[in-house]
């Protein structure tokens, strides 16, 4: 059955019908005309191959551009300053922290489909647009060697034009970055929620459809990962051999070359457009419950600013974080951004640390590597873990190893022996990985299975709003200490959010685990 727009908002009537089973929510009269032969497993997993396809190219196309942005903000100084790529990684923290909890109320409020659509376009806009800036400012006269000597002592360039096209590309690509996060939010909070509540309408036993619903969002949720993990690591790497093969001769050619690899971005990007779009508005259709929106609910006192997000002004984010620790899994989404300070990861300061210890790049390179394969090897060992204890442990498990293996790189710090200290490091980073995207995916579930479904979105907004947060609080710590030599400063702090990370858990959620065994 497909529905119209204004059938859509004719289902929002008949929201009463929907009842709440074990913190889960069953259709069961709410399509009454929907033949139930169409509501078959093929159905719905046909639909999830669809996600799948949609979020790697997705995923793949967000890599190559967010790697190849870095080269052209490097680019931009003559490869001779970070402090674009700074002002870049500054300026979309923010954007994300701020508008996250705006996006997530307006994905609660608004049909799905037309917010999906609207995400994938103007993202896909801003970034193309983007690329056109810095195929413009590749393509200047400045980007010749002749002309390096009129910028500043950073290699800027900073005539009229070129400042004003290296401020789009930073509004822009923020504004990219805050959709493509809103897009995320859509589906991995509530698309795929409603989709797994799809199949129980093939079973007349409620016990056999919850626990087919949770096995199938816990396959969902592990291959999703997987594929975000992957693109992690193919994307750079095809962007790489792209931006080397257009690469040319000369001195120059790491400079102006790079024009083509923006328009290679620019053209991936439109034909992930497409490909997003079309299976969006399939998935849509197929999933007949899609269709149905429950309103927010507003509170009586609606006129007051602080009662809801519609007259809060700045004070957006306050509110949304009171929704979001009336959550019974809050704590959970507080942990999991907790993480986000470590600086044990193989990132920007890391690797500035190991380089400054006297590692070989290549030497990086491969333990960057592994980590990531470790990562992978995290969703495998959540799948197993799902089969043999229930989220709130799998999750207190993987929190606890993760403490315990950045306990080793923490202590490395400390030992005199160069060797001994980087292989410590190394073996804490990588091992870490595992129990990070256990955590990630456990909390993911537990916020899926957990949250109302008229406030899913401005969950899931403030949730990517306190992981840019924190994420944030470790970039600044770099800034302000650019030092190699101060990593231990804001390596205790991250080590310090970690073991935080661990009581919150273990308070605001283990704690409580009877209750929410259930998940």
């Amino acid at each position: 059955m497909k529905a119209s727009g204004d059938e859509t908002l004719e289902g929002n009537h008949d929201v009463e019908n929907v009842r709440e089973t074990e913190g889960l929510i069953k259709y069961d009269s709410v399509l009454p005309n929907v033949d139930r032969k169409c509501r078959s497993e093929d159905e719905i997993n046909h639909a999830r191959k669809l996600l799948y396809f949609s979020h790697l190219f997705d995923q793949f196309s967000e890599g190559t551009w967010q790697f190849c942005l870095v080269l052209f903000l490097a680019a931009f100084s003559n490869f001779e300053s970070l402090v674009l790529i700074s002002t870049y990684g500054l300026c979309s923290g923010l954007f994300v922290c701020y508008f996250g909890p705006r996006l997530g109320r307006f994905i609660d409020g608004t049909d799905r489909l037309f917010a999906a659509r609207l995400f994938i376009g103007l993202q896909s806009s801003a970034v193309l647009l983007a690329t056109t800036c810095c195929y413009m400012l590749l393509a200047a006269d400045h980007m010749s060697d002749e002309s390096q000597d009129s910028n500043n002592g950073y290699g800027v360039p900073t005539d009229a034009k070129s400042l004003f096209l290296l401020v789009g590309v930073h509004l822009l690509g923020a504004i990219a970055q805050v959709l493509d996060n809103g897009f995320t939010v859509a589906i991995e909070r509530d698309w795929i929620v409603v989709m797994s509540q799809y199949i129980m309408f093939s079973s007349e036993e409620e016990s056999d459809n919850l626990q087919r619903q949770k096995q199938w969002l816990s396959e969902t949720n592990v291959v999703l990962k997987q594929i975000d993990l992957s693109c992690k690591i193919l994307a750079p790497a095809v962007a790489g051999f792209v931006v080397s093969g257009w690469g040319g001769e000369g001195e120059n050619h790491n400079v102006s070359d790079l024009k083509s690899a923006a328009l290679f971005v620019g053209c991936l990007c439109a034909v992930a457009l497409v490909v997003e779009y079309i299976c969006s508005t399939k998935i849509f259709y197929t999933v007949n419950t899609l269709q149905i929106k429950p309103l927010p609910i507003v509170s009586e006192d609606s006129n007051d600013p602080g009662s809801n997000g519609t007259k809060c002004g700045i004070f957006a984010l306050p509110v949304g974080l009171k929704v979001f620790m009336n959550q019974e899994v809050s704590w959970a989404g507080i942990s999991l951004s907790f993480l986000y300070s470590n600086v044990f990861t193989f990132g920007a300061i890391m690797t500035a640390y190991l380089v400054w210890r006297g590692m070989a790049l290549e030497q990086i390179g491969i333990w960057r590597g592994v980590s990531a394969a470790l990562g992978l090897a995290g969703t495998v060992v959540y799948k197993f873990l799902s089969t043999q204890m229930d989220l709130v442990s799998s999750g207190m498990l993987s929190v606890t190893f993760q403490f315990c293996c950045l306990s080793l790189c923490y202590a490395s710090l400390f030992v005199e022996d160069l060797n001994v200290s980087s292989i410590m490091l190394i073996a804490g980073v990588c091992s870490s990985r595992i129990g990070l995207w256990v955590f990630d995916i456990s909390v993911t579930q537990l916020m899926q299975l957990n949250v109302a479904d008229d406030v899913r979105g401005e969950v899931g907004g403030v949730q990517s709003s306190l992981n840019s947060f924190f994420f944030l609080l470790s970039f600044g710590l770099g800034i302000l200490l650019p030092d190699p030599a101060s990593f231990h400063v804001y390596a205790s702090i991250g080590y310090i959010f970690v073991a935080a990370a661990a009581v919150c858990f273990a308070v605001g959620v283990y704690s409580k685990r009877d209750s929410l065994a259930k998940a």
